[in-house]
């Protein structure tokens, strides 16, 4: 997902950076004088999409939209000579869930054809769709730089 809908990409990307320099600004007003390393977990977020999800009308299909959280760590390590930059190490996950459901007030247009929620709920109550839980973690993602 991260790979192939950019506007996901760059969500993380901004909420690692946000953690990064909150780390290293952490560590700096703690005065730490050697390597110090943060958990981290960023609270679950909405990401949402317009129709097409970015170019990948798959996975606009697939989720809609969906929640997501950052988890990992992050090292701070304090300038090796007085007045140089800190640097950090973040290794993270991006955590990803969505109840697949269908909420009845919304449509969307497949093959020229506008279905309905509405429509796809009856077929649930009927037994031929089920609601489900999706969810899943990334592979570990490095990040790292000076401050």
């Amino acid at each position: 997902m991260l790979e192939e809908i950019p506007e996901f990409q760059g969500q993380v990307d901004s909420i690692v950076f946000y953690l990064n320099r909150t780390a290293v600004e952490r560590a700096r007003s703690e005065g730490i004088t050697g390597p110090v390393t943060y958990p981290v977990n960023f609270d679950w977020e909405n990401f949402g999409y317009e129709d097409g999800a970015g170019g990948n009308q798959n996975w606009f299909y697939a989720t809609g939209e969906f929640d997501m959280n950052v988890t990992g760590q992050i090292t701070v390590y304090p300038p090796e000579e007085s007045g140089g930059q800190w640097r950090y190490e973040a290794r993270t996950h991006v955590n990803y869930r969505d109840q697949y459901n269908w909420d009845g007030n919304k449509s969307t247009d497949i093959l020229g054809f506008t279905i309905t929620d509405e429509q796809l709920a009856e077929l649930h109550r009927a037994g031929v769709a089920q609601e489900f839980l999706m969810y899943g973690r990334s592979e570990e993602h490095t990040y790292t730089g000076e401050m």
